[in-house]
């Protein structure tokens, strides 16, 4: 998701040989991902199935979805109209299979603490799943298959989202407002709450780039109206996050060491640059599109170092120049 949507900016903004290599490395990120995760469905079934029945971790199984999509979408930038449809028809059936299984046996599941630590910011990758499936659909569309049907699921798919995020956001807010937030607990994945409203209005501009079906031409000033309020909204959100990220590493139990949640800060900042520039240049905003550009740099920054953290973290402790053990010293340590 978040290599995806940073090469996807990197094109936006005229950086085709990074954004190529972007994608390369998305996808192999994306195959890899896929095998570890069917290899640990083989292997650690009913640890899946635990990890699909927690409150707090049910709701990142719509990664899936999201990364399947935003790639679609680099791939039909890209020209390869196929391999998009592949990736957007996996993206769209998934979506499927996890909403109505999942949040399901979630609501069946009785009662427990799920108003406490469960209630997180990955509960937004509900909306940004689906919006992501709106985008996939428009893209689509715009690409000409089946132009009428797909540009009515994309408006469909952006106004669940857009439901979905006001009555989820209300949750969290409210769980952060009465209950208060440990370290621990304030993950970088709240900066989702960013995210979802960026993807938001990445939808809604897709949708304002051509003539909806019937009728629903007159939604065009909603989707625009409402795309401001949601970008607007979601800005508003930055410096309280930075804000409350500087808290949680001010308190000394997080380090700033690599976690693999850091990826839910570069997915919200790819996506808002590219949603801001596009959503400027739809509405006539220029100072949006500067922005966009400005900002893009962070974007690029984080996804950087937070790439080398990863790598310095799966590193062996060897390459770290980490003293080593000898093997009867480290049985004695156990």
């Amino acid at each position: 998701m978040a290599t995806g949507i940073v090469s996807i900016a990197a094109q936006v903004f005229g950086l085709e040989a990074f954004s190529i290599f972007l994608l390369v490395a998305a996808t192999t990120g994306y195959l890899v991902l896929i095998a570890l995760h069917g290899l640990r469905l083989l292997t650690a079934a009913d640890a899946v199935s635990e990890d699909a029945r927690s409150p707090g971790k049910a709701f990142g199984f719509y990664t899936f979805v999201a990364a399947s999509n935003v790639l679609a979408a680099r791939y039909i930038a890209a020209g390869d109209i196929g391999l998009a449809l592949a990736l957007a028809l996996a993206g769209g059936l998934s979506w499927l299979l996890i909403t109505y299984t999942i949040p399901l046996a979630l609501m069946l599941g009785g009662k427990d603490e799920r108003l406490g630590s469960s209630v997180n910011g990955s509960w937004l990758m509900w909306v940004v799943a689906t919006q992501s499936v709106s985008i996939a659909a428009s893209l689509l569309a715009a690409a000409g298959l089946d132009p009428a049907l797909l540009r009515l699921s994309a408006a469909a798919f952006w106004a669940i989202g857009a439901m979905l995020y006001i009555v989820l956001i209300t949750i969290i807010t409210a769980r952060m407002l009465l209950a208060g937030m440990t370290a621990a607990e304030l993950t970088p994945a709240y900066w989702i709450s960013m995210g979802a409203t960026a993807i938001s209005v990445l939808a809604g501009v897709h949708l304002l780039a051509s003539p909806l079906p019937g009728g629903l031409e007159q939604m065009a000033p909603v989707i625009a109206g409402v795309s401001f309020m949601f970008w607007a909204y979601g800005s508003s959100w930055i410096p309280a996050l930075v804000l409350l990220g500087i808290w949680r590493y001010r308190r000394g139990r997080h380090p700033a060491a690599y976690e693999p949640g850091l990826w839910s800060m570069v997915f919200p900042l790819g996506m808002y640059v590219t949603a801001t520039d596009l959503f400027g240049r739809a509405e006539g905003l220029p100072w949006l599109v500067w922005l966009a550009r400005d900002l893009s740099y962070a974007a690029y920054a984080a996804w950087a170092i937070i790439f080398v953290l990863m790598l310095w973290h799966l590193a062996p402790r060897r390459l770290k120049g980490l003293p080593q053990l000898h093997p009867a010293e480290t049985s004695e340590r156990r």
